[in-house]
């Protein structure tokens, strides 16, 4: 439950992320609704719907980022945003603990390690290092490994 004592508290604290990294959408059919996007907004895909019902599109291909990501799993719509830094990905952390807001997380992803949490209305967001590592997908990774990783690299 989000404190809304907490909430203006600290107004200078340096908890924050650096840009949205993407969002993921629900669609009964993935082709159409990728298809859409591509025609309407002229994103371009980055991987086509695959057999797990997920593609993804991008501004600009060649960034080797994917900014929407749709699939035909409604459990799996978010909002993800980066943190530049493990300090910032850190303080974002300390900073929803501070609010009471519960977390989940960390774990390492494809995009490196990550945490999650619902907003007040229910919306699951997603915050990112976007670091690359040979670590193994979905594994929890505690903070005190996060820092000995980002020692040695």
């Amino acid at each position: 439950m989000f404190r809304r004592e907490a909430a203006g508290k600290d107004e200078g604290s340096m908890a924050k992320v650096s840009r949205l990294e993407h969002i993921t959408l629900y669609a009964h059919d993935v082709r159409r609704l990728t298809a859409f996007y591509e025609a309407a907004l002229e994103l371009k895909g980055t991987e086509a719907p695959g057999e797990d019902g997920t593609a993804g599109l991008a501004i600009e291909p060649t960034s080797g980022r994917r900014e929407l990501i749709i699939m035909n799993n409604p459990h799996h719509m978010h909002l993800a945003f980066c943190a530049d830094s493990l300090t910032d990905f850190k303080a974002v952390w300390s900073k929803l603990k501070e609010l009471g807001i519960f977390i989940q997380g960390p774990y390492w992803q494809q995009e490196g390690p990550t945490f999650s949490f619902f907003d007040p209305e229910g919306n699951h967001v997603q915050i990112i290092w976007p670091v690359r590592a040979a670590w193994p997908a979905g594994r929890k990774v505690t903070f005190e490994q996060l820092e000995e990783w980002a020692d040695r690299t």
